[in-house]
């Protein structure tokens, strides 16, 4: 597999929300790439939670390319990297004794 098509790929998982709504209120408004590794990693835990949800009363919908969320995996990667770096700049420049 490419590098283009990963990404691809992860931009699309990434793109795609599983949104869970009791009423009008948004509860839960997750990325099918995160649904997966936890289906994956706890399938228990999300079989339970999607049951309980269920007979709870709460509405499931996926949505494509949601808002917010369109950007391509690599913007994602980029930006959360620049978001770290400025924290560890920010936390390191107030460590720094004053001279």
């Amino acid at each position: 597999m490419t590098t283009e098509k990963n990404n691809g790929i992860f931009s699309t998982l990434y793109g795609t929300r599983i949104c869970v709504r009791k009423g009008s209120a948004p509860i839960v408004n997750l990325s099918l790439l995160f649904g997966l590794i936890a289906l994956l990693t706890a399938p228990w835990l999300v079989i339970g939670g999607a049951i309980a949800a269920v007979a709870l009363g709460y509405k499931f919908s996926i949505a494509r390319r949601a808002e917010g969320f369109c950007s391509s995996f690599d913007d994602v990667v980029r930006e959360a990297k620049d978001n770290v770096r400025n924290a560890v700049d920010a936390v390191t420049d107030h460590n720094q004794p004053q001279a």
